[in-house]
C-alpha cells in the first residue's frame, strides 16, 4: 500500500504508540498476575494468566492491523495518535482480558472476589468514555470503531460465560451472550443459500438493550447477589433483549416491513396507558419498599457486614423519593434491584421481594411514567455521551 509522506510518518507514530500500549499490557498483566500468586492459589493465578494473555495479545493484533483505520470518517489523512477515545478502547479490551482469567476458576473468596466486578465495571464505564472522548477531541476514527467491535463482540460473551460458571444466572441466559454469533451465522447462512439480507434500519433501542444488559451483567459479579434472586431478574432482564434479536432478524430476513414495524410501535408508544401504568406501579413499590424496609433491616445486618447493610438502607431509602416524584427514576428501579436482591436471601420475606425484582425492572425498561417530574436520562437513552443536545 502506498502511503503519502505524511501518512507514512504518521503511521510511524502509531507504531510507536502501539509499542507503547503492548508495554502497558504486559506490566498491567504481570502486575495482577503477581499479586494473585502471592494471594491465590499458585494454579490459579495461572490460569488466569494463559486465558488473560491470550486475549490481550488478540486485543494487540487487532490495534495493529487497524492503524491504517486512524482516520476520520470520509478522511484519508492518518491521525499520529490513538486518541484519548481509542486509547479508552484498548484500555477496555485489557480489562475484558482481566475478565476471561477467570473463568474455569472458583469465584475467588474475601475482597478478591470484588475483583471481576471491578473488572467489568471498569470495562463497562470505558465503553461509555471512549465515545465520548473520540466526539468531543473530534477523533472519531474507524481504528475506534474496529476496537469497539472487537470489545462488544467478545466482552458479552466472555462475561456472560463467567456469570454462567460463577453460578449466577441460569444455562437459558447463554443466548444473550450467544446472541450476536447466531445471528451473524444465520445471515451468512442465508448467503451461502442465495438468499437477500436486508439492511437492518438504526434503532436505539439495540443500543438501549446493549447497555442494559452490561449494567445487570456487572451487578450479577458483585458477591451480595445469589440465586434464586440472580435466576429471577436474569430471565426478566433477558427476555427485551431476545425479543428485540428475534424482531431484527424478521427485519432483515424481510419477513417485517421496517415502516410498518416502526410505525406500529410509535403507535403502541403514544397509548396514554403506557404512562398510567408505570405510575401506578411505581406507587405500589413505593409503598411495599417503605413497609419492608423497616420490617427486614435488622435482618440485613445479621446477613451482611455494617457497611453493605447501611449501604442497603441508603439505597432503600434513596429510591423511594425518586420513584415516588418521578425524580431519575430508572436510577431509582436500579436501587429497588439491588436492594431487593440483597433482601431476597431473607426467607420470610422473599415473595414480596421477588415482586419487587419484577417490578424494578418493569420500571427501569419503561421509566416512571406520568406525572415525573425529572427524568434527564430520557436524554441519554436518545442520545450518545460527547453529542450536543440541540444536535
Amino acid at each position: 500500500m502506498n502511503l503519502s509522506k505524511s501518512n507514512s510518518l504518521a503511521l510511524a507514530d502509531l507504531k510507536k504508540e502501539w509499542m507503547r500500549a503492548g508495554l502497558f499490557f504486559v506490566l498491567f498483566i504481570g502486575g495482577v498476575y503477581l499479586f494473585f500468586h502471592r494471594n491465590w492459589n499458585a494454579g490459579y493465578a495461572l490460569r488466569w494468566l494463559s486465558l488473560s494473555s491470550a486475549f490481550g495479545l488478540w486485543q494487540l493484533w487487532v490495534l495493529w492491523r487497524s492503524l491504517s483505520l486512524n482516520h476520520r470518517e470520509g478522511e484519508d489523512a492518518l491521525l499520529p495518535t490513538l486518541g484519548w477515545g481509542s486509547t479508552v478502547s484498548f484500555g477496555r479490551g485489557i480489562f475484558i482480558a482481566a475478565l476471561l482469567g477467570f473463568l474455569f476458576s472458583p469465584w475467588t473468596t474475601g475482597w478478591l472476589a470484588w475483583l471481576p466486578f471491578t473488572f467489568y465495571l471498569l470495562a463497562a464505564l470505558s465503553d461509555i468514555l471512549d465515545g465520548y472522548l473520540a466526539r468531543v477531541n473530534n477523533h472519531v476514527t474507524k481504528l475506534g470503531a474496529a476496537l469497539d467491535m472487537s470489545n462488544d463482540s467478545w466482552g458479552v460473551l466472555i462475561v456472560t460465560l463467567l456469570v454462567f460458571w460463577y453460578g449466577q444466572v441460569p444455562i437459558w441466559y447463554l443466548p444473550v451472550g450467544l446472541a450476536r454469533y447466531i445471528f451473524l451465522a444465520g445471515l451468512w447462512w442465508r448467503e451461502k443459500q442465495g438468499k437477500e439480507n436486508t439492511e437492518l434500519p438504526h434503532s436505539f433501542r439495540r443500543r438501549i438493550f446493549a447497555g442494559v444488559q452490561m449494567g445487570f451483567i456487572v451487578s450479577m459479579l458483585a458477591p451480595v447477589f445469589s440465586p434464586p434472586a440472580t435466576t429471577i431478574a436474569a430471565t426478566l432482564f433477558m427476555l427485551p433483549f431476545l425479543v428485540g434479536f428475534l424482531y431484527d432478524w424478521f427485519l432483515v430476513t424481510g419477513k417485517i416491513d421496517p415502516d410498518k414495524g416502526a410505525a406500529f410501535f410509535a403507535r403502541i408508544a403514544s397509548l396514554k396507558m403506557l404512562r398510567i401504568i408505570p405510575l401506578a406501579l411505581r406507587l405500589v413499590v413505593v409503598w411495599f419498599l417503605w413497609s419492608y424496609t423497616h420490617m427486614v433491616g435488622d435482618l440485613i445486618f445479621r446477613e451482611y457486614s455494617q457497611f453493605l447493610g447501611l449501604l442497603w438502607y441508603m439505597l432503600s431509602f434513596a429510591a423511594l423519593p425518586m420513584l415516588l416524584f418521578g425524580v431519575v427514576g430508572r436510577l431509582g428501579a436500579i436501587f429497588v434491584l439491588i436492594s431487593s436482591g440483597m433482601a431476597f436471601s431473607i426467607p420470610e420475606n422473599s415473595f414480596i421481594y421477588m415482586l419487587l425484582i419484577g417490578a424494578g425492572t418493569i420500571l427501569f425498561f419503561t421509566g416512571t411514567g406520568a406525572f415525573s417530574l425529572w427524568s434527564p436520562e430520557e436524554w441519554l437513552i436518545y442520545n450518545r455521551a460527547g453529542e450536543q443536545r440541540n444536535a
